[in-house]
């Protein structure tokens, strides 16, 4: 493991612990949810998130969706299950959803996310905390379903590298959205021979010699701790 990914390791454990073991005895206090957020602006017109919301967001407008790939409580549980998989498995190669089906998936969290903001209004509960898999860990709203929620994406994680970062979540959508056009991308230099190395690294599934979807990016930087070129740069989008 690199230098950049011992440093993520150690970000991603510190919000692991803050939010989920502290949450347990401190609930809505260290909650990260954007999404809950907005279900309690939809039930309560609750605003005491905003400034939590406000960071976020420029964050992600700045950097991309670095909250997935550097905060994210379900992220870092996902990024572990997928590598103990290739640690077991031995692959040189992660696992790939056909492309003609993950380019039609990718387009499901939003669906998600509309639903959920939907039912929230409509049905007055907090609709997508009672399922959210991160609950059945903490003090937030967990339920039986959250916990095989839980079950479930973590096993699918395990065949296919998170899997539910990449389809199901309706946060990532949202930060999405707001990455759309983020001041630093993830850009390819003269460098690059097109070895693909990279590719086989994305645990979203990225062809980045191709296009690099700064939408679909985690910002988990796998693919420039494997480019052994130094061909990808990680710099503002106005800057050659």
């Amino acid at each position: 493991m690199d230098k950049l990914q011992t440093i993520r390791k150690i970000v991603q454990s510190a919000f692991f612990i803050k939010f989920v073991i502290l949450s347990v005895f401190l609930s809505s206090f260290f909650c990260l949810c954007i999404f809950g957020y907005i279900e309690q602006f939809i039930l309560l017109g609750s605003i005491y998130f905003v400034p939590v919301v406000i960071v976020i967001s420029l964050l992600t407008l700045i950097f991309g969706r670095l909250f997935c790939g550097w905060m994210c409580p379900l992220g870092f549980i996902f990024d572990l299950t997928y590598k103990l998989r290739v640690k077991l498995s031995g692959l040189k190669k992660l696992p790939e959803v056909p492309k003609n089906i993950h380019n039609k998936l990718i387009y499901l969290k939003y669906v998600i996310l509309i639903l959920f903001i939907i039912l929230t209004y409509h049905l007055a509960t907090y609709t997508y905390c009672s399922v959210c898999p991160i609950g059945a860990l903490t003090n937030l709203s967990g339920t039986l379903l959250s916990f095989i929620v839980l079950i479930g994406v973590i096993l699918l994680g395990f065949i296919y590298p998170m899997a539910f970062c990449r389809y199901l979540c309706p946060i990532g959508a949202l930060l999405g959205i707001f990455s759309i056009k983020p001041l630093f991308k993830l850009k390819l230099n003269n460098k690059c021979v097109n070895c693909k190395l990279c590719e086989r690294k994305c645990p979203v599934q990225i062809n980045l010699t191709k296009n690099i979807d700064q939408t679909e990016c985690i910002r988990c930087f796998e693919c420039v701790s494997s480019c052994k070129k130094d061909a990808i740069d990680f710099k503002p989008f106005f800057k050659r």
